[in-house]
């Protein structure tokens, strides 16, 4: 018994945040249940397809991203396609939660920065919108944190090494981090595209690793070989539906791009996601500028390397929340810096920065339970940028929002 408080005890912050998470989920639950999105129907098609079940249609583009269909047929095949999307979602948002805390609080060094950057991350505007329903982003997300948590140790691992004489051969020959890593790309790749670019953070960190260009060269094959084998099979597969990853994103461009990439949706897409966030974000930048000569050096390798991954959602064409929450782990670690600078500050500092805390993680949830599921920027378009009429039919419809999911119903007249 006295193992087990000691156990308790060393791994209480894991627990409470494990506590916190299942609250949030259940919170969740009640307000929202899982809802289906526009996408769902495509996605539980596919997985009645690897069932074995005849169906008259199935997208060609999901069949490339059979993750989700295979853990629905072969591993959760006792349970409805619907069930299978929910349980596979829950498993990667404790997955997310994990590994959030574990990341921040190793770049950072600091158990508040990685606590409080999980609770933000999993109340988030685009988690509880989309990444709980049935569809599969929240798996992309997993994949693209698990590559950034597999490479930061890699990275971790090295530097101790050139600080441990000692330690050098065993750290040298420990490349498990790498190929975890790869792995990670390669059924990100098979989850949704976006969940492949924490690739691009590995990256980084071979070009700002302080060896030679063949083992740099060394590393970046084994972090590859995964992936590759990966691309060369799924466009093997693609013959199956005579249809491509690379069909699919010029298509999407064609068809979506001009209308998703305006100054005003922009604007929208990024206030939405964040929304009182960005306020918390500009206190953070102030002082990561402001200890900028203090600033541990790997918290700015960190910063500097997550770039390229987070702003990769401009490579999409559908230009919304779902898309752009991949920059969380950049946005996010850089507001909780903020807020635990001002928590540090003595006791009326405290309240302040729990209170912050406290209305970074309700400010998402007043904004889900206001707007529901209403497509509010295809509302603006078919009224040509009419705001009473947007108003008009939002509010005319605002609880068939709430039960139909991510789906425009528009008669207004």
């Amino acid at each position: 018994m006295s193992t087990l408080i000691e156990k308790m005890e060393k791994h209480k912050i894991i627990l409470f945040l494990f506590l916190l998470a299942t609250l949030n989920l259940f919170i969740f639950w009640a307000l929202y249940d899982f809802h289906p999105n526009n996408d769902t129907s495509g996605f539980i098609d596919l997985i009645n397809f690897f069932r074995g079940i005849d169906i008259s249609f199935f997208v060609p583009a999901r069949y490339l991203n059979p993750f989700y269909a295979v853990i629905g047929s072969k591993i959760l095949f006792f349970m409805s396609a619907e069930h299978s999307l929910i349980v596979t979602n829950i498993a990667f948002y404790y997955g997310i939660v994990f590994l959030t805390y574990g990341l921040i609080r190793r770049v950072f060094k600091n158990n508040f920065i990685g606590f409080v950057s999980t609770l933000i991350v999993v109340s988030g505007y685009a988690m509880l919108r989309y990444s709980l329903t049935q569809v599969q982003d929240i798996g992309g997300y997993f994949w693209f944190l698990l590559t950034f948590y597999a490479g930061w140790r890699w990275w971790e691992d090295k530097r101790r090494a050139s600080m441990d004489d000692a330690r050098y051969d065993f750290v040298k020959s420990n490349k498990l981090w790498l190929y975890l890593g790869g792995i990670s790309v390669a059924f990100g790749l098979l989850t949704k595209e976006s969940g492949a670019m924490g690739a691009l953070f590995v990256g980084i960190l071979f070009l700002l690793d302080r060896v030679s260009w063949r083992e740099r060269a060394l590393n970046f094959v084994r972090f590859s070989i995964f992936p590759f084998a990966t691309i060369i099979i799924n466009g093997l597969r693609g013959n199956d539906v005579n249809y491509s990853s690379a069909r699919w994103f010029i298509f999407n461009w064609k068809v979506y791009a001009e209308e998703n990439y305006t100054l005003l949706k922009w604007f929208g897409v990024h206030a939405s996601t964040y929304n009182i966030l960005w306020l918390f974000i500009l206190i953070g930048l102030y002082f990561l500028i402001r200890n900028r000569k203090n600033l541990d050096r790997n918290i700015k390798i960190y910063l500097l390397a997550v770039i390229p991954s987070s702003m990769s959602y401009y490579m999409w064409s559908l230009f919304i929340a779902r898309t752009v929450f991949i920059s969380a782990w950049f946005f996010v670690p850089i507001a909780v810096y903020g807020i635990y600078n001002i928590y540090i500050k003595g006791r009326w500092f405290k309240r302040l920065a729990i209170g912050m805390v406290i209305l970074a993680m309700i400010t998402p949830y007043v904004i889900q339970s206001t707007l529901r599921y209403a497509t509010l920027f295809t509302i603006m378009d078919l009224c040509k940028n009419n705001i009473p009429c947007t108003w008009n039919y939002f509010w005319k419809n605002r609880e068939y929002f709430s039960t139909t999911g991510d789906m425009l119903y528009f008669e207004y007249k």
